[in-house]
């Protein structure tokens, strides 16, 4: 008798496990994956995936469909973690404990249908719902992202050019993924993501609105945290629900009017009004910068004077966000093509800082932390985009017809000195690591074994120069070090980076009068801009008090309290930020010993 019950138990057991687990097949057509009214095919080995229904629906069939690809990228992503944190038991469990807690405090404030889409992803592959979301989240909670973003417009279309400059996530190029989402009742939307992450840097709905995001360095006020500000949505998410529910820039208006956060800037493109806006959300505040002429653009610095100013401290004026600015109004006024996909084309691949053609320490706007380029063409609504761990500007373009779901190579990737050059460079770093233990104090025999391998490489002069400059400084090589730092600057005179090397080799040297010649030199032929002036002058400052204590001289007393007149003056043209407050307490400091 206990045996039959028993037997019956087990029965009911794997009844109920077959009536609660669901086996989900696609089908599979010549390559087109489908699963209930989602569809998925790979094109030059990049997923393009159709999703439809409600939310929990979209995302069940996003799982099923893309489970091979999703579970190859946890494993993926494992590994970075332990980069991050290390193997060490201890060290994974104090992230584990971290990253859930990061976690939980998004989810807190992700609307319902997110999380709905999330439960659906679970459901359809080969994950549970918390190994989802990790990959999910993962991107925002460990990295931060430095970008370029432009509309252009003639009297043909509008077309929305955007790099993605996100260091440390180049694993995640090697997943590419674009996505059609036809939420139940929305407009439809297709983003330009990764596998797994179903946030929106980076889309553009199928009534022609287009969105793409660019973080903005500004600080928070002293006493305040980001938290404070950041009350909504995550931003990613955000942008999705704008596309899904707006086609013109009033409606967008509305749906940031009330929407609380920090430091983004969200540049959109309307077909329907064919026109653009940059709007700054910062502090909780929005702040809209309208499209003027045929171009709005924008890096990582703001453009309305409240933002750029009021906002933002003088470091931030500096050549990683103001030479692209530059050079997007360059190009913008000398490439006369008509067609825009071409003249955005020629923009989002481009190396070039100033006069130079190839940045040997890549600031330019396609550079070497440049994962995605792409051009979104809302008039036509087709979009254009390569992907790659760096300079993904240089890369093969594929041109994706949003409304025939034709997939065709616009262009193939570039050959570039600039891409020789990041890839000697690159093969120097993989030498380097499995040479010499990071942390340890360097000899003499380790500056003699760089400089042997830099004068032996391929690298770009400029960058050659410099390297082994340094190296020669560091084993007190004063002669040698100022002869390459001196090659440098003949390399490179316009760029400020050749002087201030030389200058911290002499400082290094204790020649602070070359140090002063060297800044005045500096000041009248580079390219300076406001960040560089404020650095520099404070640099002057130290060099005339150093030099005041080698040769006294009323001289330097004037100079020095001129000085800091102007520095002075200069920063608080903008916020002041607490790194700002202590280099001028520096200098106050400096000034008061001979007050």
């Amino acid at each position: 008798m206990k045996i039959k019950q028993l037997l019956l138990l087990l029965i009911c057991v794997f009844s109920s496990v077959l009536l609660f687990s669901q086996e989900y097949k696609y089908k599979d057509n010549d390559g087109v994956k489908t699963f209930h009214d989602g569809s998925m095919f790979i094109k030059e080995g990049v997923p393009f995936l159709t999703v439809k229904g409600e939310s929990y629906e979209m995302g069940l069939q996003y799982g099923v469909l893309m489970n091979d690809q999703i579970l190859e990228l946890d494993v993926k992503v494992d590994s970075i973690v332990e980069t991050f944190v290390g193997k060490f038991f201890l060290k994974k469990w104090i992230a584990n404990k971290v990253l859930k807690s990061k976690i939980r405090k998004i989810e807190k404030r992700m609307p319902k249908e997110f999380l709905e889409e999330l439960e659906g992803m679970a459901e359809g592959c080969d994950l549970n719902l918390k190994e989802v979301k990790t990959i999910a989240y993962f991107p925002q909670i460990f990295f931060d992202i430095s970008c370029t973003s432009f509309v252009l417009k003639n009297e043909d279309g509008i077309v929305h050019g955007r790099n993605l400059d996100w260091p440390g996530i180049e694993i995640f190029t090697h997943y590419p993924l674009i996505v059609n989402y036809h939420r139940k009742g929305k407009i439809p939307t297709t983003i330009l993501t990764f596998v797994s992450y179903p946030g929106a840097y980076t889309g553009m709905n199928h009534n022609g609105l287009s969105l793409s995001i660019n973080m903005n360095g500004c600080p928070v006020p002293e006493g305040k945290k980001k938290s404070d500000y950041n009350t909504d949505m995550p931003m990613p998410y955000k942008l999705r629900q704008v596309m899904e529910n707006a086609d013109e820039l009033s409606e967008v208006d509305e749906m940031f009017k009330n929407y609380s956060t920090h430091a983004w800037f969200i540049t959109v493109g309307s077909k329907k009004d064919h026109s653009a806006a940059m709007y700054e959300l910062t502090r909780g505040e929005l702040i809209k910068n309208d499209m003027k002429g045929n171009m709005i653009a924008v890096t990582n610095l703001s453009l309305s004077d409240k933002g750029r100013f009021e906002y933002s401290p003088i470091n931030m004026h500096s050549d990683l966000n103001i030479a692209r600015e530059d050079k997007l109004k360059e190009l913008n006024r000398e490439i006369k093509n008509q067609d825009l996909v071409e003249k955005a084309y020629q923009m989002i691949s481009s190396t070039e800082y100033y006069h130079l053609q190839h940045d040997p320490f890549y600031i330019a706007i396609n550079n070497d932390m440049t994962v995605k380029s792409c051009i979104m063409d809302n008039t036509n609504n087709k979009i254009y985009f390569s992907y790659s761990e760096r300079l993904a500007g240089l890369g093969q373009f594929l041109e994706y017809d949003i409304t025939s779901g034709k997939v065709s190579v616009f262009k193939e990737a570039k050959v570039s000195p600039t891409l020789n050059d990041l890839n000697s460079k690159l093969a120097f770093f993989k030498w380097h690591r499995e040479n010499f233990a990071s942390g340890k104090k360097h000899d003499n025999e380790y500056y003699m074994a760089l400089i042997k391998y830099a004068k032996s490489s391929k690298f770009e002069p400029a960058y050659k120069n410099r390297l082994i400059a340094v190296c020669y400084s560091n084993i007190g090589n004063q002669d040698k070090a100022l002869e390459f730092a001196n090659k440098y600057i003949e390399n490179r005179p316009k760029y400020n980076s050749a002087y201030t090397t030389k200058i911290n080799i002499l400082n290094d040297f204790k020649d602070y009068k070359a140090v002063i010649s060297t800044i005045d030199e500096m000041l009248k032929v580079a390219i300076v801009t406001p960040a560089d002036q404020f650095y520099v002058k404070k640099d002057l400052v130290i060099a005339y008090d150093k030099l005041q204590v080698q040769s006294p001289d009323q001289k330097n007393i004037d100079r020095i309290r001129q000085l800091a007149k102007e520095i002075t003056e200069e920063a608080n043209k903008y916020f002041l930020a607490e790194r700002i407050k202590k280099d001028l307490s520096q200098i106050d400091k400096i000034v008061a010993k001979y007050n």
